[in-house]
């Protein structure tokens, strides 16, 4: 079986969808565990990133803007998610570490698949 768009097409909207669930579970966790303020707006800004990363990606497919547009939102999600995990790590927030760790291993398998179609 080769490996070409049409076979791994189905991938990014399933790598999306863990994204976005992860990103949605730990910010309602921090919400519901009513922790710091700093915490919720990581968080939160974690998941506004990555939306808007998401819409422009998908409003690039269709030509009407450059595909370029997503990347800095892209970017800002996966700061947010980084320091989302060392903050996290040094409270001993398992739970949390874990959401965020596999949202960002999603969206860096979206970012390898997409290179590997490229090449």
């Amino acid at each position: 079986m080769e490996l070409t768009a049409k076979v791994l097409w189905p991938l990014f909207p399933l790598l999306l969808l863990v994204v976005v669930a992860c990103l949605t579970a730990a910010l309602v966790r921090v919400v519901r565990r009513k922790m710091d303020p700093a915490a919720v707006r990581i968080q939160a800004g974690a998941l506004i990133c990555y939306g808007l990363a998401a819409v422009t990606a998908v409003a690039s497919e269709g030509g009407g803007m450059s595909s370029n547009v997503h990347r800095p939102f892209s970017i800002a999600a996966q700061v947010f998610i980084v320091w989302a995990i060392a903050r996290h790590w040094r409270a001993r927030r398992t739970s949390l570490v874990v959401l965020n760790a596999t949202a960002l291993a999603a969206i860096l398998g979206d970012t390898a698949l997409h290179y590997l179609l490229a090449s």
